[in-house]
């Protein structure tokens, strides 16, 4: 991946990243996409793909993830509460010291969001809930609020001291409050 640009989006487990993903992807015009391009000092020409990195931690890689690996820029969807985070992220060491340049984009959720999207998603599909520090935390905080929001801020010291390690080339923290999210259309029954 020497001659790649590397994008690494990084957040918890609900916190936003496949929706930034999704415009920041977006051929449609896109002004929030213009903006993060724009402060990121990204070519908005450029051939571009998205891969999550546990699809890379497989021995195996599938045919349409090596396809990804091809593109001039690449972002790497990362959860920073899933499993394995040593694993993932010698992994994403290894990977950004060939590449030709990385940026880092943060997405930081407060706690409250984080922990109201938790519980939707919980609520929508209560048997695919993932073993995933994100899961730990939010049943933590259903009997201990204070400690689930520590445990939940922990997570974002562990990835700012890790990120401290790759010699990237810019950083962006986004709040979620930033990105722009349009409501699901409600389906309304016809008579």
């Amino acid at each position: 991946m020497n001659d790649k640009e590397v994008i690494v989006v990084a957040g918890p487990s609900a916190s936003g990243k496949s929706h930034l993903l999704k415009q920041l992807l977006t051929k449609k015009k896109n002004k929030f996409r213009d903006k993060i391009y724009r402060l990121l000092k990204i070519n908005p020409k450029q051939s571009r793909s998205c891969i999550a990195i546990g699809a890379l931690t497989k021995k195996n890689i599938k045919p349409e993830h090596s396809r990804k690996l091809k593109k001039d820029l690449i972002f790497i969807h990362f959860d920073t509460t899933s499993r394995r985070q040593t694993k993932k992220k010698r992994l994403l060491l290894s990977i950004t010291k060939d590449c030709e340049s990385v940026k880092v984009l943060t997405i930081h959720t407060t706690f409250e969001t984080w922990r109201n999207r938790m519980q939707k998603r919980i609520e929508s599909s209560p048997n695919e809930i993932p073993l995933n520090r994100a899961t730990e935390i939010y049943n933590l905080s259903k009997y201990i609020r204070f400690f689930a929001k520590i445990k939940y801020n922990l997570v974002y010291k562990r990835w700012a001291k890790f990120i401290s390690e790759i010699d990237f080339d810019d950083q962006l923290i986004i709040k979620n409050e930033e990105i722009p999210f349009k409501s699901k259309r409600q389906k309304f029954p016809t008579k």
